[in-house]
């Protein structure tokens, strides 16, 4: 089984927390899918210093006309399940193998899409911020990645932010979601 992962599971240390096994970047190939670009609409309810506020975060959305870049992981189905905890909110869709650039798969790729209308984040929306925290995990892993991957992913997503950007550390409202994202299932 395949994974393709656009936002905090391109950093090692973010996908770390929901495997048992060790990870190395080795795991994590560096891909472009065709068919789907990154938009910043998907909504966690998350508290920064105990005030409640919809969080925006990645999310993917078709479009015949764009590719996006991510990493493609294969996994196990006892890791997809955690994985499914940790991204709860989000649906699983399937990406076809031959829209995959960059790594030969045996089979199609899941992806974490946020598909239902109350969990998408619009422009205008009160007490809706993208975390600056959430922005330094994605910038962070960088150094893993040859130039090309770097650019194409500042370009996709990472200029215009569409919501006011939040400084400061915050947490999922959902305790296990928030366990899984930050503490991770490692002993």
């Amino acid at each position: 089984m395949y994974l393709f992962g656009f936002g905090s599971l391109i950093n090692l240390s973010s996908a770390q927390k929901s495997f048992q096994r060790e990870l190395s970047y080795k795991d994590l190939i560096p891909v472009k899918v065709k068919g789907y670009k990154k938009v910043w609409n998907s909504i966690e309810y998350i508290t920064f210093d105990d005030k409640e506020v919809n969080g925006v975060f990645l999310n993917l959305q078709e479009d015949e006309s764009s590719t996006t870049t991510g990493v493609i992981i294969k996994l196990s189905t006892e890791e997809f399940e955690v994985l499914k905890q940790r991204e709860k909110n989000y649906s699983q869709i399937e990406i076809k193998a031959e829209n995959i650039e960059g790594a030969f798969l045996e089979e199609n790729a899941v992806a974490f899409m946020t598909t239902k209308t109350d969990k998408i984040a619009k422009v205008g929306d009160e007490n809706t911020y993208i975390p600056v925290k959430y922005i330094e995990i994605l910038t962070s892993a960088f150094e893993n990645y040859d130039e090309e991957f770097v650019n194409s992913y500042k370009k996709e997503c990472l200029e215009n932010f569409p919501f006011e950007l939040k400084e400061g550390v915050y947490k999922f409202a959902d305790a296990l979601q928030n366990k899984l994202a930050k503490e991770g299932i490692r002993k």
